[in-house]
């Protein structure tokens, strides 16, 4: 049996992002009768992987202390956590490891490359010339960031066809466009180290036509703000948390509107033809929703920092009154992700890897 390792975090300062989609290619190989274990090193995304039935190895760094903002990890620990994996690359016999962090540098690449037979990097920046066997970027933007290779035999899998997006979102039923919008949802991933869900939730609260609509609130993981949210819901009953969701598309399909961070939840809202204001919690997710909102996949609300109620409360009635837009929306969102990305990154391993 082929033993395969995925090297990635989450947590309150990183979100879930890099777990989620590393956990929908770990599934895939799992599948496929591969043996999988994980590489991590905080509460919260180890909880989220042991739920998923998978094996974890801990790192022994310590947890962020930060706890507002995002926070990735530092260069400077790099050297101590590359002898930390060769050494479980070594213990349990890793043919191939996957990493996932944005916390990377050549000099990492490089000295854990020497130790496992195929070295594999799940990106989304672009930041250096990545020294790997194969590359996989799923997302949007991927065609346009002037990728270059390592070396020859380094294998590329770039843009949406190969979004590692999760097996739920496969198949989905036909979504019915409603001439009058009841239900709005609000999710800012894993976690909301700004407290984005509480003040947009309020916003909605205080606008005379919106705060009779049912507002579907997602409650990741990692929030430190479940107690104020619960305090809302308590008060208004049309607002209903939903805490440790299973399956996020049936709420997805059955919200009218979506308010949404940027990052990996669009191609899931895209895949259930949900209409989305989306606004830029990091980084990395800038680009995507700015490319996002070129082709009118969703709505590019700017910065969460930026972000006034005026502006927000006029794109979401734009949205709720205009029938066409939701239904011409729903038919274009539906072509970007068909959910069959993971089985074609395994095919390419298969075909293109001898491993």
């Amino acid at each position: 049996m082929k033993m395969i390792a995925f090297r990635a975090d989450g947590g309150l300062n990183i979100g879930m992002g890099h777990i989620m989609r590393s956990l929908s290619l770990a599934k895939e190989f799992r599948k496929n009768g591969y043996k999988v274990y994980f590489i991590s090193k905080y509460r919260g995304g180890i909880e989220k992987i042991k739920e998923e039935n998978f094996d974890v190895i801990q790192l022994k760094l310590r947890e962020i202390k930060n706890t507002t903002g995002f926070n990735y990890g530092n260069p400077k620990e790099l050297d101590k956590e590359a002898d930390e994996i060769i050494s479980i690359i070594k213990l349990y016999n890793i043919d191939l490891l996957f990493i996932d962090t944005y916390n990377v540098t050549e000099e990492y690449f490089l000295k854990i490359k020497q130790h496992v037979k195929k070295l594999g990097y799940i990106d989304d920046l672009n930041k250096f010339v990545y020294p790997v066997d194969i590359l996989i970027n799923g997302n949007i933007t991927a065609e346009y960031m002037d990728y270059k290779k390592y070396s020859e035999d380094e294998i590329m899998l770039l843009g949406p066809k190969y979004n590692l997006i999760r097996d739920e979102f496969r198949n989905l039923p036909k979504r019915k466009i409603k001439e009058k919008v009841e239900e709005i949802m609000i999710t800012t991933g894993g976690s909301d180290p700004h407290n984005m869900s509480s003040r947009i939730l309020n916003w909605l609260l205080n606008d005379k036509e919106l705060k009779k609509l049912k507002i579907n609130v997602i409650v990741g993981s990692g929030f430190n703000n479940k107690e104020e949210l619960r305090k809302i819901s308590q008060i208004y009953n049309n607002v209903i948390l939903h805490e440790n969701v299973k399956r996020i598309s049936e709420i997805m399909l059955k919200s009218d509107i979506a308010i949404s961070t940027g990052g990996s939840t669009l191609y899931e809202l895209c895949a259930c033809g949900t209409p989305t204001l989306a606004f830029i919690y990091a980084d990395n997710q800038e680009f995507i929703v700015e490319k996002m909102d070129e082709s009118g996949y969703v709505k590019n609300l700017g910065w969460y920092d930026k972000l006034q109620k005026e502006y927000l409360i006029n794109n979401l009635k734009e949205y709720m009154y205009n029938f066409y837009e939701k239904e011409n929306i729903y038919k274009i969102q539906k072509k970007l992700v068909d959910g069959k990305g993971v089985e074609r990154i395994f095919k390419a391993f298969k075909n293109d890897i001898n491993l």
